[in-house]
């Protein structure tokens, strides 16, 4: 057993976002927490907010009485919705007040879990805001337990892809990933290496093999030539129907899988799962 959290901003949430959490609950035979974060008082500013700079949120004192009034109303009547969609699988639902910011809040949530799960969307700007969200590359950068970030309709899933540059942050994914969804044994595994520093096959293949043979019983390889942010794109653009792994986010140049505006790319132009984590 496992301990699963899941985020969603309770004003703004779908049915489809709570189907996926709880597919992805079942896979690997876990623990469900839905925390439905408040964002009425929340600060304006995320703990990484230097890192990936946006326009201003409207603050809660902004806001007239009459539309606090609204928005309260709301957030109680989606709480009985939510309630409505998870009492019966026995679910806990959460509810936080943001006292100082959301990505502040699943952080701190995220050191206690083995597997958290967003969908792309989520948001908590209340003017313009970026895509992918601020909030979605935030919570990459800061998490501490893997990430899935869900697309708002998520389709039965047929494929893993498993991207590999023979770092060990992009084995290390892999290897949660392996732990997290035991269930997953028997689906079609596809490792997708792109060339690099002239390194035309894989890094370590053999020892790569020999772990993925242990727990996986299909495993395709597959070599690619170009830029591995472009070529990934271009092999998951189309795809609805798998799962793609990827190593470190964000938090410094040696650790990093892709730039963030290259895993931006793939957050926000693909519709598929994407599952994140780093050592």
């Amino acid at each position: 057993m496992k301990k699963v959290i899941a985020v969603i901003d309770i004003l703004h949430f779908s049915e489809d976002q709570i189907r996926g959490f709880k597919y992805f609950t079942r896979q690997t035979n876990s623990q469900l927490t839905i925390i439905c974060l408040d964002s009425l008082t929340a600060s304006p500013v995320s703990v990484t907010a230097s890192v990936f700079p946006e326009p201003p949120v409207i603050e809660y004192s902004q806001i007239s009485v009459e539309a606090r009034v609204a928005l309260q109303w709301q957030i109680n009547q989606n709480i009985k919705q939510l309630h409505q969609l998870c009492d019966k699988d026995d679910i806990t639902v959460v509810l936080r007040e943001s006292v100082s910011s959301p990505v502040s809040e699943i952080v701190n949530a995220s050191r206690f879990a083995d597997l958290l799960l967003v969908s792309s969307s989520t948001s908590f700007a209340a003017l313009s805001d970026s895509n992918p969200p601020r909030f979605i590359k935030d919570i990459l950068v800061e998490a501490e337990c893997p990430v899935m970030v869900l697309p708002d309709m998520s389709l039965p899933i047929k494929e893993i892809i498993f991207s590999y540059n023979g770092t060990y942050s992009s084995i290390y994914a892999i290897r949660q990933f392996t732990l997290l969804f035991p269930a997953y044994g028997d689906m079609p595994v596809k490792v997708v290496y792109v060339t690099e520093n002239d390194q035309a096959t894989i890094p370590s293949k053999k020892d790569l093999k020999a772990y993925l043979d242990a727990h996986y019983s299909k495993v395709e390889y597959v070599v690619l030539n170009g830029n591995p942010a472009t070529e990934f794109l271009a092999l998951l653009i189309r795809r609805d129907d798998c799962i793609v792994t990827y190593g470190a986010f964000g938090r410094s140049a040696i650790s990093r899988f892709f730039h963030p505006s290259d895993a931006d790319s793939i957050l926000r132009t693909t519709n598929i799962p994407v599952f994140v984590t780093h050592p």
